[in-house]
């Protein structure tokens, strides 16, 4: 509605702005020096005899010529202008639109306020009737159940989503129960097909509550749409009612669209450990440059069964930032078998790969590998330089590191194992 209003005010105004033009520009042509003269004023040109030359007279010519020109000379108007009152009522005009548009805005601030008030009002009421019979039942008491408007639905539905998070086994049976006597299902089934965006998504998280089966076809074709906040919430409810179906469509979604892992963490949590080594599967068969978001996908949800995975994808693997974000996880999951796979990519020739190796060696390295890792605290990249520098100060510990940067020659390693040293205070 805001937008709608200044675009409107917009509109006016351009309006009476081309209105209001050819006025001032008929004011402007009619615009004469004899503004303010008196209606019988007029300029003339002296008389021959009057005309009075100091010196010498003047030659016969001169002086007829003279005369010619002064005889030419137009007079002036004869009627004064009269300056227009419109471009006043213009102003006037406008200045009322905009204290009137003004008023409206004001208006509309204050009804807004008012219904959101009353908005919350209403929630608390709710809340203060729902909540006791809720928590009994969660209790195990069999407590009965108030009416239920049509219109309190969708606030029954969010008050009983936050609850349903928060218990488990018999409590969660019994909120589930309490929403079947109510015939929940049956509304967030209708919701699933022609609720609004924001509804559907309530629909969805209910649903994979109550595990409703009625309801895959649906959220399938949901998550086939690909969008941002639909489509993860329709596999995640997959994922609680189908698992197979459910890792079918993040599947899907995983190898269309860049989404960040850190979106799909708890998607991938909803299914279970069953989940993720299906996910180690289809790192194994990801298509190029696919298998790097899966392999921060795994090292978020800080799952060792992914391992062997991981290591068969970085052994055939090209990709730089592939590579580099498995070396990345390794570092983080990693066991000690890994150590090799950081050492033997120290030298390579991308600068990414080389910096996630040193990182790695920080949590799998020992203390005879410092002599590898010297050498990169001269690196031509920054980033490089410091990891190897961080890696170096755990596999050390800071006075061995304190003493290289007295002996380093390279003005570049001191600076950086200073820095480092610096960091740990």
């Amino acid at each position: 509605m805001t937008r709608s209003w200044g675009s409107h005010r917009a509109g006016l105004f351009l309006l009476l702005i081309l209105f209001a033009a050819p006025v001032w520009s008929d004011a402007e042509t009619r615009a004469t020096p004899g503004i303010g003269l008196r209606p019988d004023s007029r300029v003339s040109a002296p008389a021959a005899n009057q005309l009075t030359l100091p010196g010498t007279p003047p030659a016969d010519g001169l002086q007829l010529k003279l005369l010619r020109e002064l005889r030419s000379m137009p007079a002036a108007a004869s009627e004064p202008l009269a300056l227009s009152t419109t471009p006043v009522w213009i102003l006037v005009a406008i200045l009322l639109f905009l204290a009137g548009n003004i008023a409206l805005l004001l208006l509309f601030s204050v009804f807004m306020r008012i219904w959101r008030e009353l908005g919350q009002r209403r929630r608390d009421r709710f809340r203060a009737r729902w909540e006791p019979v809720l928590h009994a039942r969660i209790s195990g008491e069999a407590a009965p159940l108030p009416p239920l408007a049509p219109s309190e639905r969708l606030l029954f539905l969010s008050l009983w989503l936050h609850l349903s998070g928060y218990v488990r086994d018999q409590a969660a049976d019994a909120l589930a129960q309490t929403a079947h006597e109510l015939g929940l299902p049956q509304y967030a089934l209708r919701l699933l097909e022609s609720g609004s965006p924001w509804k559907r998504v309530i629909a969805m998280r209910a649903v994979a509550v109550l595990r409703l089966e009625r309801a895959c076809d649906s959220l399938w074709a949901t998550a086939m749409k690909n969008r941002p906040r639909s489509s993860l919430t329709a596999v995640r409810a997959l994922l609680q009612i189908d698992p197979e179906r459910g890792f079918a469509a993040l599947e899907h979604v995983l190898n269309h669209q860049d989404w960040s892992p850190g979106a799909m963490v708890e998607i991938v949590r909803a299914g279970g450990s069953q989940t993720v080594q299906k996910l180690a599967a289809l790192l194994r068969s990801a298509p190029p440059r696919r298998a790097k978001q899966m392999a921060r996908l795994i090292e978020l949800l800080e799952d060792q069964t992914a391992l062997p995975a991981l290591r068969e994808c970085l052994a055939s693997s090209s990709d730089e930032e592939e590579i580099a974000a498995i070396l990345h996880c390794l570092g983080r999951l990693g066991q000690g078998e890994d150590r090799s796979t950081a050492l033997a990519f120290l030298e390579h020739g991308s600068w990414l790969i080389r910096m996630q190796a040193a990182y790695a060696l920080s949590a799998l390295g020992l203390a005879q590998d410092v002599g590898r890792l010297a050498p990169l605290l001269r690196d031509r990249q920054w980033w490089v330089r410091y990891r190897a520098a961080q890696s170096l100060l755990r596999l050390t510990g800071a006075v061995v590191l304190a003493a290289m940067r007295k002996s380093e020659p390279d003005a570049y390693a001191r600076e950086m194992l200073e820095r480092v040293l610096a960091e740990t205070g």
